[in-house]
This record gives structure tokens, sequence and C-alpha cells, in this order.
């Protein structure tokens, strides 16, 4: 049988395998509504044209609609049954951007998705073609766009029902946004930048959340500073929130978490802000219990505008995707406080770096403000160095907290060897009481081979102390120089 010959239902079941290597993401939308996918299939002949036409909803057919999309391409009155994409997330606003916009909008009740990034040139044509009512739009992205006359339009504002996915970028405020948000009952993903998430001139972000039952993934971004304020005595529950990221101020993000409840969370991602003073997340630390996350592995890099930590659930040793991740990133000044005491004393696994730039300028001192955070980790065991930070980290774990007495030998009755024997001690070289757990010290390789034995040497008399204390240490440079998964930075 030759394939002319199949039965439209297995050309059918081809299509639909076919379309599905493209993805079921939004990014994917582009290519598969395009020439290299429905289009493709749809002109090899009568029959495959057919076949793919006549199952719409089973092949997810849309037209495209971007700015570089010839307004004949998509022919939106001959494929009249078809829904419509408008991606203007990547325009570059030329005289004709404009009115293929228009040209794409001017069927409201088929458009489905719109993705537009603002230009203040354009504004005014941008918010006229925004004027209609879209009951069939199912996600709505914006980007620099002025969102209060976005909500200014009753006709957008009152036929979004149905709205399932809503991105909104650029800092604006959340009172602008209450007339948009307050008509949004049926979001899955929620996106947005705002300068505030109290309540201030009209209802808080919790308000708003506490009426989106169906909410799976919400991200905020929030870096306006702003005075503590009381958090919200209640929770709301969010019981199908799988994913929740947050970037934002200290105070802000702790009134968030105050307030909400989800019991089923498998990704949080967060990045708290704070530089006014002590770090001071009482609420956030709760939160974090609540949802049972357990930080087990760290990234710490000193910088000269301070110390930024980054928290993750998942061991570095894991090669498999976990079912849950969970990290946490907090950049504060010279004076963290106690508020990550909590989450570091579970820490088993940490990478010690500084940015490039500061590697063969960072000194003891640098290091020193530091040594009442390192005592935190209590559990750590094993400790990973970036290439120039040996000598530094090495001379500050063989110097103690405070100043130790006079050398002198002596027989202490409760330091023994495994057999039970006292042992002699030198008291000159008591240690500080940083990472009183720790086992393995890994450096990965920077420098050359014949500089790598003068490196372990500068720890020599810190293994000893630790051995004659009855905790070795075992000091060795990486065999395979791959760093740890978790040590690779994440810009966000």
């Amino acid at each position: 049988m030759t394939i002319d010959n199949l039965p439209d239902e297995v050309l059918l079941e081809i299509f639909d395998l076919y379309r599905q290597t493209f993805g079921d993401q939004l990014s994917s939308e582009n290519v598969w509504n395009n020439k290299n996918g429905w289009f493709k299939l749809a002109h090899v002949c009568h029959n495959w044209r057919s076949v793919v036409l006549a199952s719409p909803s089973r092949l997810r057919l849309r037209l495209y609609f971007a700015s570089n999309t010839p307004t004949r391409a998509a022919a939106p009155e001959r494929l009249s049954h078809l829904p419509i994409i408008v991606d203007y997330s990547n325009v570059i606003w030329k005289a004709s951007a404009p009115k293929r916009l228009i040209s794409a909008l001017r069927y409201p009740d088929r458009v489905c998705r719109i993705a537009i990034r603002g230009s203040y040139d354009v504004s005014d044509k941008i918010n006229k073609a925004l004027d209609l009512p879209f009951p069939a739009l199912e996600s709505l992205e914006l980007h620099n766009i002025d969102i209060k006359r976005v909500c200014a339009s009753t006709s957008l504002t009152t036929s979004i029902q149905s709205l399932r996915h809503l991105r909104l970028d650029g800092m604006m405020s959340l009172a602008s946004l209450s007339p948009l948000l307050s008509v949004t009952r049926s979001l899955v993903d929620l996106a947005l930048s705002i300068d505030n998430v109290f309540s201030t001139e009209g209802a808080s972000l919790l308000t708003h959340l506490q009426h989106m039952p169906h909410l799976r993934n919400l991200q905020v971004s929030s870096l306006y500073y702003r005075s503590y304020e009381i958090p919200p005595t209640t929770s709301i529950l969010l019981p199908k929130l799988t994913s929740f990221r947050f970037v934002g101020e200290c105070t802000q993000v702790e009134w968030l978490v105050a307030g909400l409840d989800a019991p089923s969370l498998r990704e949080f991602h967060i990045l708290v802000m704070n530089f006014s003073g002590r770090l001071h997340i009482p609420y956030l630390t709760k939160f974090i219990r609540a949802v049972g996350i357990v930080f087990v592995a760290a990234r710490l890099t000193i910088s000269g505008q301070g110390l930024r930590t980054e928290m993750f659930a998942q061991p570095h040793s894991i090669d498999d995707p976990p079912s849950k991740t969970f990290t946490i990133k907090t950049q504060f000044g010279s004076d963290p406080g106690s508020g990550l005491s909590a989450m570091l004393a579970t820490l088993e696994d940490i990478f010690l770096s500084v940015p490039v730039y500061m590697i063969f300028r960072l000194s003891l001192e640098d290091l020193g403000p530091w040594r009442k955070f390192f005592e935190e980790f209590r559990n750590v065991k094993i400790l990973r160095l970036l290439h120039g930070l040996e000598t530094q980290v090495a001379e500050m774990l063989r110097q103690p907290a405070v100043s130790p007495p006079p050398p002198q030998e002596e027989t202490d009755p409760d330091v023994t060897t495994p057999s039970g024997t006292p042992i002699t001690t030198n008291r000159s070289q008591v240690i500080s009481d940083i990472f009183p757990l720790l086992e393995e010290i890994v450096l990965y390789a920077g420098t050359r081979e014949t500089e790598r034995a003068s490196m372990l040497e500068s720890f020599e008399q810190f293994v000893t102390a630790r051995h004659e204390v009855g905790r070795p240490v075992k000091v060795f440079w990486s065999t395979d120089g791959e760093l740890p998964r978790y040590s690779v930075a994440d810009p966000g």
C-alpha cells in the first residue's frame, strides 16, 4: 500500500505525531504554524490539505501573524475557521509593522493569543488596535505598554473571562492593573512586573490571587523598596499552584508569602534583594518550612557589593531532572545577620567563588567579615573552591575566632586517638569553629599543574589539626575538572 492509499484516519494520526515533534509550549507555535509546520503538509496535495484543514482542533492549527508576516500570507478571510495568533513581542517598529498589526487584529472574535512589545512612537496605534472585544482570547502578553490606557478599554477588559495566560512587563503599578486582574478568574499562568505587592491604592496582589483558583504558575518581579508594613494575618489558598518565581526586595517577598498557602508547589525559585540592613525573612523561612523544602547545596559568591547566596534543594550529584526544584538566592550587603540560619544549617555541599575580576585581588581581609556567617554552616561535608581562593580559605580555616593562648604542648584527656589514648596537642594550632563536620575540600584547577602542590600545602596545618581531634578532612584536586551542576550561576 502506498502513502496515497492510506485512510484519512491514519494520515491524521501521522500528522499529529509530526506536530508533537514541535513541542506543546507557546514558543513552538510560531514554527508549527508556519511554512515548516502544517503549511508544508497542506501543500503536498489536495487530499493532505483536506485532512489537515478538516482537523483544526486535533492539529492545533493557527494563523500566526508576526511583524515579518506578509498580510496576504496568512489569508485570514480564506481560512475563516482558524484561530489567529498575533505575536509582536520581538518587533522592530517600521512603517509597515503597525499596518500588519491592525490587519491581524481586525478579526477579534478569532484572536486567541496576543503578544506585543510596545514603543512610544506607535503607542496610540497599539492602544487603538487593542480597544476591541476579544472573546476568544486565551493568552495576553504586553511589554512596555501603557497599561492604564489598555485597562481604560472596557471593550477589552469585559471580554477576557476566558483568559488563561497573562504576562505584563514594564514595572507598572499594581493599582493600574486592578481593572484587568479583577476580571481574570480563569488564569493558569500569571507573570507580573509591578511596583508593589502591598495594598495601597486598592486591592493588594493577594486580593486578586484569591480569585484565581486555577492558577498553576505565578511569576512576580517587584524591586521597589518599601518600608516594612504589617503582613496579612490570614492566608489565601492556591491549591493548584505548582510553580512560584519571585524577584524582589526583602519586604515585598515577606509580605506576599506571609499570606500564601501553596500545598502543591513543585517549583520554587526566588531572588531576594536586601541592602538596607540585616536580612530579616521570618515569613519566608516559615513558608519554606511549610512547603517542606530542605536546601542541601549552595553557591556563595563574594564580591565588592556583598554576598550572593544561591541554595538548591537537589544535590549536584543527581543526573536525572528532579521531580521538584527549589532554589533561593539572596543578595545583601556586609551584614547578613541570622536571617538564613535555618536554611544554612541543612547545607551539606557548598561552592565558594568570586567574580573573575576579583580572583587575584581577594585577600583574607575580604573573607574576614564573613567568618561569623560561615559558622552557620554546621552540617557542611563538602567544600568546593574556585581557583584563586585556596590560600585565603586555608588561612581562614586555620585561624580561630579568638586568639589562641601561647603555644604549649599538653596532654588533653578529652582528645584521644581511635584506640582511646590521649594525644598531645599543640595549642598554637587551635582551629576556627567553621565547618565542624567537613570531610572534603575539592579544588578546581585553573592554574599550572606545577603550582598545585603548593596549593595543597597551604591546607596542611588545617588538615593536621583536624586529624588530631578526630575529624579528618581530605583535600584534593578535582580529577575531571567539571564543576557541579548547581555551581553554574543563573543570571535570573
